[in-house]
């Protein structure tokens, strides 16, 4: 089995679609010989990334009636995320729309963000601020494509985007998994709701219900550590690097939240 290197720049919608790609082919080449084995590697790659988790249990508890049966199951987890990604755009727009909101910040690179805030254009906003979110950089990413579907973009350092807040009428947010009483994004996330909430700029989160671990998935989900940032080199020989990619965000810092 070919060894696929962890991408920690992509969302989490974007990061299911390279997952099922691989299980597709998988599985008209094999079957599900070894089937197993690629549903762990791909658990593995992104522990904390819900839609991974998920996807992987499903065709995990279909795969045992064979393949007919494991490709349904994928394609029925693929339709339902993308019937509850249509459903939270639409759900987004209209609140857009709604409030009348111009202008929003967001923090990191969500797929799921990047769709909502693309077809919010019809229903009047017109630009997006939001910070480098290192020490990968997604936020230049999310920046470019973004720029690259006709909004206005302003791009600063993630400690100067809290500063920027009250430029902007919300701040939206994705979510990489979702418990009880708390969701998990990229650090950094929980203090800019508290910020937004502190100068009384209204919150977004954005996620779909295939996002909801059940309890396997919660037993499997893990965290992991921040990347050096790339090129550092010899600059932080000798240095410890520490820090987590992820942290666990209180639902009541969300003053709009969109499943």
């Amino acid at each position: 089995m070919t060894a696929h290197s962890p991408d920690r720049v992509s969302g989490s919608v974007d990061l299911l679609e390279e997952a099922a790609g691989r299980i597709s082919a998988h599985l008209n080449r094999r079957g599900t010989a070894e089937l197993a084995a690629l549903l762990d590697e791909i658990v593995s790659e992104h522990p904390s990334m819900a839609l991974r988790l998920n996807l992987a249990e499903a065709i995990r508890s279909a795969s045992p009636s064979g393949h007919e049966a494991a490709a349904e199951a994928l394609e029925g987890f693929l339709l339902g995320t993308i019937q509850s990604w249509l459903r939270a755009a639409a759900a987004f727009a209209a609140l857009v729309h709604e409030k009348d909101w111009k202008r929003v910040a967001t923090y990191s690179r969500s797929g799921q963000v990047r769709e909502c805030l693309a077809s919010a254009r019809h229903a009047g906003l017109e630009g997006v601020v939001l910070s480098e979110c290192r020490p990968a950089g997604e936020g230049i990413l999310m920046a470019q494509e973004l720029r690259g579907e006709g909004l206005s973009i302003t791009l600063t350092a993630d400690a100067a985007l809290p500063s920027l807040l009250p430029l902007v009428h919300a701040l939206v947010v994705g979510v990489d998994a979702c418990f009880g009483e708390a969701f998990a994004n990229k650090v950094g996330t929980a203090a800019l709701l508290r910020e937004a909430r502190s100068v009384g700029i209204p919150t977004v989160a954005l996620t779909l219900p295939e996002k909801t671990l059940s309890e396997l998935g919660t037993a499997l989900w893990k965290n992991l550590p921040l990347n050096a940032p790339p090129k550092s080199g010899k600059a932080t020989r000798g240095i410890v690097w520490s820090g987590q990619l992820f942290e666990l965000v209180p639902w009541d810092l969300v003053t709009h939240p969109i499943c």
